[in-house]
Formats: C-alpha cells, structure tokens, sequence
C-alpha cells in the first residue's frame, strides 16, 4: 500500500467498561494508522458475535470481564479468524494469563491503565506487521484456487465444509471472505456457475435436460428446471429451443449475405 489511508483495517475493542472503550477508541482515531472501522462490545460473547459477521483486523481485548472472559472469547474468534492480530489488556500482572494468551497467538499484552503512546505504539507495530497487502495476496490466491476447484467440479455437491477444508479456512471464514472479495455468496457463486455451464451443455451437446442437471451438480432436473426458469424466464427446454432457432437465422443470414 502506498499509504496509511489506502489500509482497509477493522479494529474492534472489547472491554466491559464504556470509559474504558470510549478512551481507547479516541486514542486509536487521533493516531491515524488507518483504520476505516472501530467496532466495540462490552463483553467477550458479544465480541465473538460481531466477529462472526464481520472481518475484524485487529482486537483490543480485555481479559477479565462478564459473560464471557477475553481468553475464551479471544480463542473462538481466532479459530474462525486465523488472521485477526490480538492485542491483551489486563489490570492484572501475573504470568499465568501471559502464558495464555501466549498461546492463542497475541501481538501484545499490555497493563491497565494503558499510556496512550504505548497503545500507539502497538498498534503501530501490528498495522505495519500485517500490512493489508501480505494478506490480500494469499486471500485472492485462496478465492482463486477456489474458483477454479468449483469449474472443475459442479458435478459434486459442493458444500461449504468441504470447500473449507480444501482451503484450511474455517468456514465462517472463508463465507465470509467469499462474499466481500466477490461481492456476492459462495452459494450464490455455485448457482451462478452451474447455470452457466449448464446454457453451454444446451447448445452445444445433445446431452437431455436429466443428464444436464446432473452434470452440471443439480440434485434433480425439476429442481434444475426451477433455478433455469428463475434466473432466465424460460424453462431449458424452451431455452435450447430458442437459442436453436437463432443460431439457424444467424446461419441462413450469413448465407444469404454470401450469395448477394
């Protein structure tokens, strides 16, 4: 990225006082690293929520609140996010949680109250360590390898947990990160493409509507039929029938252009 502005980051905080987050939140917008959204919650249960709709950056997360601590909150989220970048805060200085957090996999971990250079400072180091770019390049490869798999294989059920394996992505994740960089499902990419593949078969194979729905990874041709119709107006029958038409007029055209 050529600057800080171009960065794409979504930081949420999670603390269960509403000071708290509202000094962290304005600590982290008078930095200007970048970041075009700050969520909060003000528990772990509502933060592990948010984190299943959303891709989230970077987290700023308490240890010790209600409901749901930091640490089990912190794990949830890091299995459906490998990537997500965590920060600690905690008021309390013992060895045991810094062991914890050691192994979920944290940036940082700082003490409470948090001096706002120290908060910038490590905030500074994640954006610069995760530096959007390192990561859309394996995401657009991961999408790319996914495409492709999906063409090669329509006549299989493709289900998301088995998509989500070839990838080694959770797959709330990789739901997720399919719609944002395609702007559109998984499910609805799937369709999308057995529909297409499946106009292809019809005018250029003599395959029935059956075997074409099978083929093309449709559980039965009358359910083949209904997806056809919603998406184009017209049965497949009457499609390939149209289509055969306008190819014997741009034929007979053609034809007729080259006697004249």
């Amino acid at each position: 990225m050529s600057s800080k502005e171009e960065r794409s980051i979504k930081l949420l905080v999670v603390d269960d006082e509403p000071l708290e987050r509202e000094v962290l939140l304005d600590i982290v917008k008078k930095s200007n690293l970048g970041f075009i959204e700050c969520l909060e919650a003000k528990n772990g249960l509502l933060a592990v929520d948010i984190a299943s709709a959303t891709l989230i950056d970077v987290m700023l997360i308490d240890i010790k609140m209600p409901k749901m601590d930091g640490l089990t909150a912190a794990k949830l989220i890091k299995k459906m996010n490998p990537e997500i970048k965590i920060i600690f805060l905690t008021a309390f200085n013992e060895f045991d949680y810094a062991l914890q957090t050691i192994k979920i996999g944290v940036e940082d971990y700082l003490l409470k109250p948090v001096r706002p250079e120290e908060l910038v400072g490590s905030l500074t180091k994640v954006v610069e360590s995760t530096d959007i770019q390192e990561i859309e390049t394996p995401s657009t490869e991961v999408i790319e390898q996914l495409i492709t798999y999906i063409k090669g294989h329509l006549e299989d059920k493709l289900t998301l947990n088995e998509l989500s394996q070839l990838v080694h992505l959770h797959p709330q994740y990789l739901s997720r990160l399919f719609k944002q960089k395609m702007d559109r499902s998984l499910t609805e990419y799937i369709t999308s493409t057995r529909l297409e593949k499946s106009k292809e078969l019809l005018l250029d194979s003599q395959y029935t509507i059956t075997e074409i729905s099978r083929l093309c990874g449709f559980s039965d041709s009358n359910y083949f039929t209904r997806v056809f119709r919603k998406q184009e107006g017209i049965p497949p029958s009457h499609y390939r029938k149209n289509e055969q038409l306008l190819k014997k007029e741009r034929v007979k055209k053609t034809y007729i252009h080259s006697i004249i």
